[in-house]
């Protein structure tokens, strides 16, 4: 789905993440004209062949909204992907930028879907019963609600403890802390509390890690997707390596009617555990923008962003949600499959069988001609070798702070 769109100027901030850098892939590749911004000079969206202005930006301080005045003058900027740690950002005037953002006008609808703790005390206080289904033992941690360790203690280990930036003290950290044991989670939770004045605790459920990624407008769904990972980093459960297309009708409609419970519009992936061997999911967080693995979809030729800007900024929409139904699988090698393979290098509880085929395999999937790569993409290649020659020199850097 290609359009004219060149008199329209769009800022991708954050250009560093690996969804920014497909948003400025599909953005530029359909005719939009992308201004990345980034605070780390070596991000590789700046350098982006479809990136038409690149711009180094500051940091999320008390100068960025000023900042972000002059440039949306200055550049004439038509609309903002927006990314969690920029919306936290510009909290403070909101009101003033929300014009330009594919997310809801009202505020509180906005950042509620941004912070964890808020979205699963809405889905664990609701009167659906079906919002309470399919969710890992869970409880929200503050001062006014301190944990209860006697039943968490009866959960399935490992613990995790989550932290977002909307309860973050500094306004922009977010932490997931995966814990052994149940000693480990109360430390963590006393060490954590310091920084953040909310926290998210939850109980292990077993299943690799699948998404439904979507883009609605007006409650119109434009685009959809849905991706199954089969390897992470780490190992353990982690970011996403190696994914391929899929579909689970019950899961997606599980997703939808999470986010209309959030009254979500624009960008999002409802993350789940899905396990295989029982054929049973438990949804895991929100993710309620684009999404680091969206490099499959565009990849496959499904571009949620241009997709969404055409709504957005040319009120053009497809008659029925655009489906991603092409096979399709991807991977991140490095540093995201490479890590993959060295948590299971380390990990003393996994067998030397599996690390000798999972080494195997690693090289084979370089080879492999079915399996494409995030970064190499057509008409902007050169990403690939970019990264590929800074994870080398940072992983050589790293052997000799050790040997030398």
């Amino acid at each position: 789905m290609k359009t004219e769109g060149r008199q329209f100027t769009v800022m991708v901030p954050q250009a560093d993440a690996m969804g920014a850098i497909a948003a400025i892939r599909s953005l530029g590749e359909h005719g939009y004209r992308v201004i990345a911004a980034s605070n780390n000079p070596e991000a590789l969206g700046l350098k982006s062949s479809f990136t038409a202005k690149a711009i180094l930006s500051p940091a999320y301080d008390e100068g960025y909204i000023d900042w972000l005045r002059g440039l949306i003058q200055a550049e004439k900027i038509d609309a903002i992907v927006h990314s969690e740690g920029f919306l936290v950002a510009i909290r403070d005037a909101f009101d003033e930028f929300k014009h330009l953002m594919c997310l809801p006008q009202a505020e509180a609808d906005a950042y509620l879907s941004m912070s964890k703790t808020e979205t699963f005390a809405l889905f664990l206080n609701s009167d659906d019963p079906l919002l309470k289904a399919n969710i890992p033992p869970t409880a929200v941690i503050s001062p006014m609600q301190p944990a209860n360790w006697s039943e968490i203690s009866t959960w399935p280990l490992p613990l995790f403890v989550k932290g977002d930036a909307t309860y973050a003290n500094d306004g922009e950290s977010s932490v997931v802390k995966r814990l052994l044991t149940v000693d480990e989670a109360k430390q963590c939770v006393e060490e954590l509390s310091k920084g953040f004045s909310e926290l998210l605790i939850q109980g292990c459920v077993k299943g690799a890690k699948a998404t439904v990624n979507v883009v609605i407008e007006n409650n119109q769904i434009l685009a959809e997707s849905m991706v199954l990972a089969t390897h992470h980093n780490p190992h353990t459960g982690g970011l996403t390596a190696l994914r391929h297309s899929w579909w689970h009708e019950e899961m997606y409609q599980d997703a939808l009617l999470r986010l209309r419970a959030l009254r979500w519009q624009g960008a999002a992936m409802v993350e789940y555990a899905w396990d295989q061997s029982t054929q049973t999911f438990n949804f895991i967080e929100l993710n309620a923008r684009y999404w680091a693995a969206l490099n499959v979809d565009i990849l496959a030729g499904l571009h949620f962003p241009a997709i969404q800007m055409d709504s957005f900024l040319k009120g053009k929409r497809p008659d029925m949600p655009l489906r991603l139904t092409k096979k399709i699988c991807a991977r991140h090698t490095f540093p995201a499959d490479y890590g993959y393979l060295l948590s299971l290098a380390k990990d003393k509880q996994v067998g030397v069988g599996k690390k000798v085929y999972a080494l195997v395999e690693f090289f084979w999937l370089m080879l492999h001609p079915g399996i494409k790569a995030d970064l190499l993409y057509p008409g902007d290649r050169k990403l690939y070798w970019i990264n590929l020659g800074a994870f080398l020199r940072r992983s050589w850097n790293d052997i000799k702070r050790k040997f030398v």
